[in-house]
């Protein structure tokens, strides 16, 4: 039986890829900050649940650690933890900035850092990071979130080069639009009015507009079909194709206009 470590299991995307792979015969080592938050689907005996802040590198050893003891193995990890902070960026305290890269992208590099020597000692092993669409291009307000999908893009592509000696696939994961709890925490800052109340009411149409979106669930099949395939593939993208082709292929001034007037900004 293969063995996943999730980060970020208790809702989402982390829950949703953690139930898949249950399904799919893996045994899941299901991580959150407090393991009693996660679902009845925790109770399984193939589910390890525990507690992890990836903020933390004792708490990251400790996990890491507590599989292996458990298991023997460990096949695959999603790096999927993450939190959202948009707004005006001189409003965002750089306090909450350095928070926001701790969990988003620090707590990817403290989890890849502790499971790399197990995988190259063993000879395999996948590492799935779950970035965005937005790690491929900016977009109004959201400049935070956006710096640390990119950081984890730029990672994961020099790392594929890296880890390949040793058979260690890296991948990305790139959503789009989903429906989830997961919501963006907007600073305000009234010199930035009235685009920050324009893209701030794009966000509420888009949450108002989520019957409509696609659930979690087509991110985590996305995930575990990264997760077994051996080829070298990095990037998954998930009903977003064309917006990053679009991004790349449009002139600037194109590009650019189509998004101000997306967001309803000048």
């Amino acid at each position: 039986m293969k063995t996943v470590l999730i980060t970020g299991a208790s809702s989402g995307i982390g829950e949703a890829a953690a139930q898949y792979f249950l399904s799919r015969g893996w045994r899941v080592a299901a991580t959150a900050r407090k393991p009693e938050t996660l679902g009845t689907w925790s109770h399984s005996e193939n589910v390890l649940p525990l507690a992890l802040d990836v903020t933390n590198s004792e708490s990251v050893r400790t996990a890491v650690r507590d599989v292996l003891q458990r298991t023997g193995s460990l096949d695959a990890l999603i790096n999927n933890a993450g939190v959202g902070l948009a707004g005006p960026l001189e409003a965002i305290p750089l306090s909450d900035i350095e928070q926001h890269f701790q969990t988003n992208f620090f707590g990817a590099v403290r989890m890849i850092q502790e499971v790399v020597p197990v995988f190259r000692q063993q000879n395999h092993g996948t590492i799935v990071n779950v970035s965005s669409i937005v790690g491929r291009f900016g977009l109004p307000f959201l400049s935070p979130y956006c710096a640390g999908k990119f950081a984890m893009e730029g990672l994961s592509e020099s790392l594929y080069y890296e880890l390949r000696p040793f058979n260690i696939k890296i991948k990305l994961v790139e959503p789009g639009g989903i429906k989830t709890k997961f919501r963006q925490v907007f600073a305000q800052h009234s010199a930035y009015e009235p685009s920050l109340s324009a893209v701030n009411r794009r966000m509420d149409l888009a949450a108002a507009a989520d019957s409509k979106l696609p659930g979690p669930e087509s991110v985590a099949e996305t995930i575990f079909k990264a997760a077994g395939d051996s080829s070298e593939k990095l990037r998954y993208p998930i009903k977003t194709q064309g917006a990053s082709i679009l991004s790349h292929v449009l002139p600037v001034g194109t590009w650019r206009g189509m998004i101000r007037k997306s967001f309803g900004i000048s």
